[in-house]
């Protein structure tokens, strides 16, 4: 779901839910912050465009 700057994701890794909601730069990378259900604490992330 994107919503101006900000762009969110749910996804499944084996057994696992996570989200992912990143902030979409004018350059096009996106700097993320994500997290996993029922699991303590968070992480980040940058995705930057070739």
């Amino acid at each position: 779901m994107r919503n101006d700057d900000a762009f969110s994701a749910g996804y499944v890794m084996g057994k696992e839910i996570g989200l992912v909601v990143y902030k979409v730069e004018k350059d096009g990378s996106l700097h993320g912050l994500w997290t996993i259900a029922g699991q303590n604490g968070n992480g980040t992330e940058t995705l930057t465009p070739k």
